[in-house]
């Protein structure tokens, strides 16, 4: 492999343990902020994963390189969460981000080993794409209904005029 291209590819690896690390944590703040058992699941569930990715990262790094990268062990922090919805959003955005770019990885590789590993993580990372939007839909989008003080049919037939009802 060309030095530079094996140079480039290790950079965006370096990048994706970052990413993997600073997700999970994201994850366990929603999880810890659901209040379903449904979004508690998924996030704990992908949190697991985004783990597993990371540790998976960081074994390929130090074998391509011959140490540990400093992006395995540093420090991560994620930005304030404003409210478990916003949350939501940021995990669909952050896993669709994803997806592109294990799709940059495996197009940058130059192994069909390493291929086939960046290929189980981004269908890890559609997954939980699926599900998040899923959870968004059922937890984050309210249908719209009448007031519990109100009754429906008032509202409906305060438009109809009154001619006495002869």
């Amino acid at each position: 492999m060309n030095p530079y291209c094996l140079r480039e590819l290790i950079n965006k690896l370096k990048e994706a343990i970052l990413d993997e690390r600073r997700t999970a944590v994201l994850y366990a703040c929603l999880s810890d902020m659901s209040e379903s058992f449904q979004g508690v699941d998924a996030f704990a569930e992908a949190r697991r994963d985004e783990l597993d990715h990371a540790a998976t990262l960081t074994r390929i790094v130090e074998k391509l390189t011959g140490r540990t990268p400093r992006e395995a062990t540093q420090p991560v922090e994620v930005e304030p969460i404003r409210d478990y919805c916003s949350g939501v959003r940021a995990a669909i955005c952050g896993e669709r981000d994803a997806i592109r770019e294990y799709t940059e990885l495996i197009e940058l590789s130059r192994s069909r080993k390493l291929d086939r590993i960046l290929e189980g993580i981004r269908a890890d990372e559609e997954v939980h794409y699926a599900k998040f939007r899923k959870l968004y839909d059922t937890e984050c989008v309210k249908p719209c209904v009448p007031c519990p003080s109100q009754d429906p049919w008032m509202s409906y037939a305060s438009h109809i005029p009154y001619d006495g009802y002869s």
